[in-house]
This record gives C-alpha cells, structure tokens and sequence, in this order.
C-alpha cells in the first residue's frame, strides 16, 4: 500500500471470467474487488485470527459498480483500491480496473460494516486489538440509488455448495451473476452492462432457497429483489448500455 492508501494489482483478464463476446462479466469485476479488498487486508495485518481474536466481521452493506469500456480476455490490466476510514460506522472502499495505459473501464463503489460476531451489532468504533488501518480517506464515490418498482416473481434461487463462502452462506457476487441472468437473454447478448447497484439485507445460509422477483422500470432497466417469506434478503438495480448492440460489432468483426 503507497502513502495515499492505494493497493494496486496487476493480472490478465481469464476465459472463464467472460461472456460470449469475450468481454468480462460483472460477477467476475465483482470477485476481483473482493479479492483485492482480502489481500490488501491481509498484507495490513488484518487476518481471520485478528477478526476471531476481536470477534469481528466486515458486512457488505451495499455496491455500486459502473462499466464504461469492455474489459476483454486476454487484456493486461491494473486493478486499484482505496479503503476509507470508518465514517458513521461505514467504510467505503472504491475500486477502479484500468487498461495498463490508465483507461478506466470500470469502477466499484461498496459500503461496509464492522460487526460483532456474537451479538450481530454493527460497531460504531473498533474494538481494543483491532488495526487501525484506513487511514487516508477516498473522496471517490459512484451512485448508489436504486428505482423501486412493483415487482413479478421470476423463479427460485438457492445458495448452493458452489455459490458460497467460508461464512457458509451465498457470497455477495453471486448476486451479480443472478440478477443478470434473470434480465431477457436477447437483451443480455445485444447490450452491455452499464451500471449495478445491489443492497445486501440479509444473508442467505447455505442450503435455503429465496423467491427472485423483478420489475422493468425503464427501456434497458430493471429492479429486482429476493424475499424468503417476510425476509427481504437484498435489491438490486441494473442497467443495460442501450446505445451498443453487441451482435452488430460480433458480425463486424468476423
């Protein structure tokens, strides 16, 4: 980590991190932020014996992530985080994938929460023992809303063995990867991804299955949300690039 707070890695975008079109999908930007946000942690000294020690857990509350050019197979990139300080019981960590010529084509915005492990309580201030690490705030940030609709149901979801982490329950990407198969699979082949925003409410134990529901609340938009009963487990909000058809450039370039 440099002076500014920044932890940067570079790596080559992998097959099976992408779509047909060869463009990275955004449960794959998704995993890779989450990945970055581990290891720069770990290299601060923040490990799983320091979170048992201090019986503490980091929550997503919610993210942002924003697509502005397709990050391709192949391609040599540089991945960039900036964690912040705790602000309100909040830390915010923005995340950016550049082209190694510095391009930006794409960004990452989550919101997280300290809690304690045994009694759930988000924590205002660290406990005794726990680093304090993010020192130098980010005044990046990207949109965060998200548009509400009346929503239909779409089919079951089920956090099954290979959707889940070690805390045991459907891991915060998976989210991306649902949601995004649930839009129209014309839309989803003829336009890119442009914005996606979800809001973790409530984790999905490993095993247990939600009700996925969805509303079209503009052209290329819509709004979903996965309940369990009275249990609204999270939303999400996503936006297809409705100026690309995606099909027309994949017969250009054959």
């Amino acid at each position: 980590m440099d002076k500014k707070g920044e932890y940067s890695v570079e790596f080559i975008i992998t097959e099976r991190e992408c779509d047909v079109h060869g463009h990275m999908m955004p449960g794959a930007f998704l995993r890779r932020v989450q990945q970055i946000a581990t290891d720069q942690c770990t290299s601060l000294g923040l490990t799983q014996e320091v979170y048992q020690r201090t019986n503490t857990a980091f929550l997503l509350a919610k993210q942002a992530a924003e697509f502005y050019l397709p990050a391709k197979a192949g391609q040599s990139v540089r991945l960039i985080t900036h964690p912040s300080p705790e602000r309100r019981a909040v830390y915010n960590r923005y995340t950016e994938l550049q082209a190694m010529d510095g391009t930006l084509l794409c960004a990452s915005d989550s919101r997280w929460v300290l809690v304690d492990t045994k009694t759930r309580r988000i924590l205002r201030c660290a406990p005794e023992g726990f680093p304090n690490v993010f020192a130098v705030p980010c005044e990046k940030t990207l949109d965060l809303s998200v548009v509400k609709a009346e929503t239909q149901p779409c089919g079951m979801q089920t956090a099954l063995y290979t959707r889940c982490d070690r805390n045991r329950h459907l891991n915060n990407t998976v989210y991306a990867d649902i949601v995004c198969d649930a839009v129209p699979l014309e839309s989803m082949l003829a336009h890119s991804v442009s914005r996606l925003v979800i809001l973790y409410h409530q984790e999905v134990p490993m095993g247990e299955s939600f009700q996925l529901e969805q509303a079209q609340t503009q052209a290329h938009r819509w709004y979903f949300c996965g309940k369990q009963g009275k249990t609204r487990h999270f939303e999400a909000d996503l936006t297809l690039n409705a100026t690309q058809n995606r099909e027309n450039e994949d017969k250009e370039s054959k």
